[in-house]
């Protein structure tokens, strides 16, 4: 039986991983972007990576396999997303200089 592509017992290779970490920061970008109003479909890509974070699927490049990659409780991030979305302006702000300064080990 195999183990998958990625078994648990192993770390995954950095390439592999690098790609996970720039899935998971383009779909903060997308969330925490400022509103553009020359941007047409800056509401739609806000919606598709909350769409992501919230999904259950765990194919490559979903938000379940990001996590394993990256070795992250994904639970926490989903957390952290509905706390964000709830919260005033002044509040995001701050939320979005602490994520700045959050490290994801290597």
């Amino acid at each position: 039986m195999s183990d998958g592509l990625y078994p648990q017992t192993k770390k995954s290779d950095s390439s592999v991983r690098n790609l996970a970490l720039a899935i998971l920061l383009q779909a903060f970008r997308d969330v925490i972007a400022p509103r553009k109003s020359s941007n047409k479909e800056w509401a739609l890509w806000r919606r598709d990576a909350m769409d992501w974070f919230f999904a259950d699927e765990s194919y490559p490049g979903s938000f379940h396999w990001v996590c394993e990659i990256l070795q992250m409780n994904s639970e926490e991030l989903r957390m952290w997303l509905r706390t964000y979305k709830r919260s005033n302006r002044i509040n995001k702000k701050e939320m979005v200089k602490r994520l700045i300064r959050f490290q994801i080990p290597h």
